[in-house]
């Protein structure tokens, strides 16, 4: 049963002090303790207009095929983080949350019931996003102050002083990969504005099993660690703005069944022949989308599997850029292209923390097309003359890379609708570089496991935007408005 129908509301402002992600701690500012109230409880020090919420709403937007929580508040938005205390045992969190009706399942949650809670949370006492670098020091381990996004369960809990916390997990509980604790606290990753007194958390649809009918609540809260049975435990401590009335989705019925078409290998080569490549910047959701308009429906045509590895074949949309590959943490490489790749090959998986199918199987969605940030680099034993070459020292990769090889899989949000494929880059995830060159490639490619390292080969050319891979287009400036 969902605490909002056993509980006061309250109960829904756990979510948001586990949650987390953001921008630029550059711009948080910390409040110091001066004098106690006369009666003090957890959190008072922190009570300020930044936390007052004024507004909010949960919004569609279907030029980038996601939810767009956002709270507005009194003050500036994100601007105040705790005061570290040194341990994670009683660490403080601060957090902008959004209490729904959503079920476990449809976050990837099994064997466990609860509130599922969207928070964009700040501790400074802890990093529990290992696998995202969000204030790009290339380092996985200290982005705790920023404030980023997490999906949460909560429960009734007498230890927390608002009676909620984050439910714990059980020995043999089944956890998303993307769990970086033992707890019912997921990190993934979605991009955090913080836009004056605006607050907001880019979801894809997909997130959500492209669930349009569920509602939310808003809140802000603060909320405290504490270690129980070892292990640790997220407990709402106080409520700052309590939840008002629910939230429905807008737009949502412009949300489309699925963000891809059926895929087939009958389909002709129409499908990679290329119209026109774009890669435009929305300052609006501070993101780059990328897009491909082709002569046939995009992203319809697979390859036949053959039933192993080695020899894979591999479709691919391709947009090989003038980005660095350290842009985007690939490190010690040199003269490598970096280029963002969208593929699909049924014969291996290469995304093991993403479910892209929802079935919820991690490791069968290689059919699927499916983002990597690859460096390309010039290779005589590959047909095209280039590959993605294998790494041995798997520190030169950022964490979500699966395989040895300077090969990541990003998570990036993509779709495709009629002869258009897009996919949308948040820019903190380039090194929040808005301005570099590209081109447009479909491919087909092949794995070559025979050497020491897994090599991914360019066999053929199918198409090239500007005929001579030249990287002559640059990035535009768009608004969502301009689409």
């Amino acid at each position: 049963m969902n605490i909002l129908n056993k509980l006061f509301i309250p109960s829904l402002l756990v979510a948001s002090a586990l949650s987390g992600c953001s921008s630029d701690s550059s711009a948080l500012s910390v409040i110091k303790p001066s004098d106690p109230p006369v009666h003090p409880r957890s959190g008072d020090v922190y009570d300020s207009e930044v936390f007052e919420i004024n507004n909010a709403q949960v919004k569609y937007e279907p030029v980038i095929d996601a939810f767009v929580f956002t709270i507005e508040t009194n003050g500036d938005a994100g601007s105040l983080a705790p005061v570290p205390i040194g341990q994670v045992d009683g660490a403080p969190v601060l957090g902008y949350v959004f209490v729904t009706d959503l079920s476990p399942t449809d976050i990837g949650y099994r064997d466990v019931e609860g509130t599922v809670a969207l928070g964009i949370t700040s501790h400074p006492d802890f990093d529990d996003t290992p696998l995202w670098d969000e204030d790009n020091n290339e380092a996985y381990d200290d982005d705790g102050i920023v404030y980023h996004s997490h999906w949460v369960v909560l429960e009734n809990n007498e230890l927390a002083g608002e009676g909620l916390a984050v439910v714990q997990a059980e020995p043999g509980d089944s956890l998303t990969p993307t769990s970086p604790m033992p707890m019912y606290l997921d990190s993934p990753g979605f991009t955090v504005l913080e836009k004056g007194r605006e607050i907001s958390v880019i979801v894809p649809t997909n997130a959500v099993k492209r669930n349009t009918t569920f509602t939310s609540r808003a809140l802000t809260a603060y909320l405290e660690v504490g270690i129980v049975d070892e292990s640790p435990l997220l407990k709402v401590e106080r409520f700052y703005s309590k939840p008002g009335a629910p939230i429905i989705v807008q737009n949502s019925d412009r949300v489309p069944v699925s963000n891809w078409p059926e895929v087939s290998t009958a389909h002709d080569d129409d499908t990679f022949n290329l119209i026109n490549t774009t890669i435009d910047y929305l300052e609006e959701i501070d993101s780059l989308v990328f897009s491909m308009e082709t002569q046939a429906p995009a992203a319809i045509k697979t390859v036949e599997p053959i039933g192993e590895v080695n020899g894979a074949p591999v479709l691919g949309y391709v947009f090989p850029t003038s980005l660095s590959p350290a842009a985007v943490g690939f490190k010690n490489i040199d003269g490598g292209i970096l280029a963002l790749a969208v593929t699909t090959h049924p014969d291996f998986d290469d995304t093991p923390l993403w479910d892209e199918n929802a079935n919820g199987d991690y490791l069968d969605d290689g059919v699927v097309y499916h983002t990597h940030w690859v460096a390309l680099v010039p290779d005589e034993a590959s047909g095209a003359g280039l590959s993605v070459p294998y790494v041995l020292d798997e520190t030169n990769l950022p964490p979500t890379a699966p395989m040895p090889m300077y090969l990541d899989s990003p998570n990036f949000h993509a779709y495709a609708s009629g002869n258009k494929l897009s996919v949308i880059v948040p820019t903190q995830r380039v090194d929040n570089i808005t301005t570099f060159n590209f081109d447009g490639v479909t491919a087909t490619m092949n794995v070559d496991a025979t050497g020491e390292g897994p090599v991914l080969r360019v066999n053929g050319v199918i198409d090239v935007q500007s005929g001579d891979l030249s990287l002559p287009y640059t990035v535009t400036e768009k608004h969502l408005t301009d689409f």
